[in-house]
């Protein structure tokens, strides 16, 4: 008897184990859902306002090479319109929580590779990514932001642009989402510098007139431009960890049921065992008289 109660405490267990799975599973699936069309109709436009950009640098290298001697630049250097400290930070958008299936570890273990290969300063936001940071690099200096795992705020966002916009290379690490079933960590690689050595000048079709300058309309791209960069790896980070836990929760419902089916198995041939017994007992009762 004490046997067949174990199983029925197991059975009660995994099936609220399996409503807490469901309702994670509904949770994710709703979000990803909510977010996944801004994201990539956003993607597509930032996209699209990069090679804006570029397109803009080709046809009026000559004006930038202008702006440089102007600073007294020479030929063959980088030049950036704002003030930066000239280190490299490498950026992990992690999660507060577990449960977000493997996008969360692989991207920290891409972020890992590029802190322990170089000479980058490291900040962290998510207190999931500082917990495995510091289990395995107790000792190395870093800058944590706390940010929510949806639906991040202006100022939160704030708060970490006006931290890492002073560097002059920026690398940030999130989730991309690729579809349902594939997510892939991923590095944004932002650059405060323009190379003149690099760049060259081409053939443009279209004609560009700047006002109020073109060094202006420089600094807009470092500011603004990169805020909007910087909060779209945001929501592809919200919309990677969703879609990664959407496809855990589904794992782990499969992986439940088949549990509970071995569960209700061993209630079955525990309580058949309890019949033959009784029925075997009865036998002998009658045999015995």
């Amino acid at each position: 008897m004490a046997y067949s109660r174990d199983i029925k405490d197991e059975i009660e267990s995994v099936t609220a184990l399996q409503s807490l799975v469901d309702a994670y599973e509904e949770i994710a699936s709703t979000r990803m859902k909510k977010t996944r069309d801004s994201v990539l109709v956003n993607r597509e436009f930032l996209d699209e306002i990069g090679k804006i950009f570029d397109e803009v640098r080709r046809s009026y290298i000559n004006e930038v090479k202008r702006l440089a001697r102007k600073r007294k630049s020479i030929s063959g250097e980088k030049i950036t319109f704002l003030a930066h400290n000239g280190k490299t930070v490498s950026v992990l958008l992690s999660s507060n929580t577990g449960l977000y299936g493997a996008i969360v570890k692989r991207t920290f273990d891409l972020f890992m590779d590029e802190v322990r290969s170089g000479s980058t300063e490291v900040t962290i936001a998510g207190r999931h990514g500082l917990a495995l940071f510091l289990d395995e690099e107790p000792t190395k200096p870093y800058t944590f932001f706390e940010l929510p795992d949806y639906n991040v705020g202006t100022i939160e966002l704030s708060d970490l642009i006006k931290h890492i916009v002073q560097y002059e290379e920026i690398h940030v690490f999130y989730g991309k989402f690729i579809n349902v079933v594939k997510q892939d960590p991923t590095m944004l690689s932002v650059s405060a510098e323009i190379s003149l050595e690099e760049e060259k000048p081409k053939v443009s079709e279209v004609t560009y007139l700047f006002e109020p300058s073109l060094e202006k309309i420089l600094v807009y791209f470092e500011t603004e431009i990169f805020a909007s960069l910087f909060e779209q790896a945001v929501r592809e980070s919200e919309l990677a960890k969703y879609a990664s836990r959407f496809l855990a929760m589904d794992r782990a419902t499969g992986n439940i049921k088949e549990e509970l089916k071995k569960l209700e198995f061993d209630d079955l041939r525990v309580r058949h065992g309890l019949v033959n017994r009784k029925q075997l007992n009865s036998m002998s009762n009658l045999y015995n008289r």
